[in-house]
């Protein structure tokens, strides 16, 4: 079943949106196996990153394999992470 992922960032003294921009623009590279869509947005008080995927196997696997990436980045823990099955999804 579809799953969603909604993880959100807080900028605080040690983290803001230069760094997170600087970490994210880093990424590149080829969409994870399993990813339908990917918004990201930064704001005055933190950043979010919604992304949709084929099944929550998928994005399980792909936080799994992002764990050394983020770990270089030096990137903090997230102030909210959550996952749920999809009940709908329409793009237009």
């Amino acid at each position: 079943m579809t799953f969603c992922t909604l993880v959100e960032f807080e900028w605080d003294e040690t983290f803001g949106r230069e760094r997170f921009t600087s970490a994210v623009g880093d990424v590149g590279g080829d969409t994870p196996e399993g990813l339908l869509s990917r918004i990201v947005g930064i704001d005055d008080k933190g950043a979010r990153v919604i992304e949709v995927w084929r099944s929550g196997d998928d994005a399980q696997a792909f936080a799994e394999q992002s764990r050394p990436f983020l770990a270089a980045a030096q990137m903090p823990p997230p102030s909210r992470v959550i996952g749920f099955e999809v009940t709908s999804y329409m793009v237009s």
